[in-house]
């Protein structure tokens, strides 16, 4: 729920603030990896299973690219250092320094989130290997249950 949230304030805010640009190229981060993400799911629906796993692969590889690498060390770092290099410090800081600090406190907080589902990829595909190919969402407490919410 905290994702959810967190986006939905950084969208508006995005658009308050006029940080389009910067909302634009975080949402542009965030989709690239779900394209894997739903054909692996698609796959495993239709009992495809090595299509889901190697669906399953790549979307780990690009959240691992995309939302661990990407995401802090050129949106997280360009909103929090690099805007304060092109500022007027005394002019914008002070009207402006809630939203600085509200804005890149929900990206650090989608950041902890996304390193925390980055964690269960991993978990999953450690499994995968070990059992042979056959596993189950590490966040399912039923055998049936293999909802991901992105």
């Amino acid at each position: 729920m905290v994702h959810h949230i967190a986006t939905i304030i950084l969208i508006v805010l995005s658009y308050i603030c006029r940080f389009a640009r910067v909302g634009s190229v975080t949402l542009a981060l965030h989709e690239g990896s779900d394209v894997f993400l739903e054909t692996a799911k698609m796959s495993k629906y239709s009992g495809v299973e090595w299509l889901a796993s190697v669906g399953f692969v790549l979307f780990t590889l690009s959240w691992t690219i995309l939302r661990v690498l990407l995401f802090p060390f050129w949106i997280i770092w360009s909103t929090s250092y690099e805007i304060l290099l092109t500022l007027d410090k005394e002019k914008h800081m002070v009207d402006g320094s809630i939203y600085y600090y509200l804005f890149n406190t929900l990206l650090l907080c989608l950041l902890v989130v996304h390193i925390y589902w980055w964690i269960l990829m991993i978990r999953v595909i450690r499994r995968q290997v070990q059992s042979g190919g056959q596993v189950d969402d590490v966040r399912s407490d039923s055998e049936g249950e293999d909802e991901h919410e992105d």
